[in-house]
C-alpha cells in the first residue's frame, strides 16, 4: 500500500514543462540605456535580436528590466515569435495557437492554451548598461 501512495504523490509532477523545451540559446547582449533604450519608457517594450526568436524588453520602472524569449511556450517548435497585439498595450500574441501573453504580469498566459509563462533571461541593469544574458 504504502509503495502506491508514494507513487500517488509522484504522478501529478510528472507533467514536462513546456518551457523547458524551448532550446537553449547562450548569448550576452549589452545595451546603453541613454542610448540603445532612450524610447523605451516605462510600462513599454522594445524587440531585439537573440535568445530563440527574439527578445522582449519590458521596462518595469526607472531601474527595473525584464527581458523574454519571444517563442510561444505551447508549442516551441513551430518557431513562431509572438507579436504585439495592437488591440491591447502590454499583451503579446501567438501567431500559431492565438495565446496571448502579459508582461507586466510576469510574462504569464492571460488567454489561449498556454499555461506557462514565457521563458525569462537575466537582466540586471549596471550604471546606464543593461546586461541581458543566459
Amino acid at each position: 500500500m504504502l509503495p502506491w501512495i508514494f507513487l500517488w504523490f509522484l504522478l501529478p509532477s510528472c507533467e514536462t514543462n513546456r518551457g523547458e523545451l524551448i532550446p537553449y540559446v547562450e548569448f550576452d547582449i549589452y545595451l546603453l540605456l541613454y542610448a540603445d533604450l532612450a524610447d523605451l519608457g516605462i510600462g513599454n517594450t522594445k524587440v531585439i535580436d537573440g535568445g530563440v526568436n527574439g527578445i522582449l524588453i519590458y521596462r518595469e520602472s526607472d531601474l527595473v528590466f525584464h527581458a523574454y524569449d519571444r517563442t510561444c511556450t505551447l508549442w516551441p517548435e513551430h518557431d513562431a515569435a509572438v507579436v504585439e497585439d495592437p488591440t491591447f498595450f502590454g499583451v503579446f500574441e501567438c501567431p500559431v495557437c492565438g495565446s496571448t501573453y502579459l508582461l507586466m504580469n510576469g510574462g504569464e498566459p492571460n488567454s489561449g492554451p498556454a499555461r506557462y509563462p514565457l521563458v525569462e533571461y537575466n537582466a540586471s541593469l549596471s550604471g546606464d548598461v543593461l546586461h541581458i544574458y543566459n
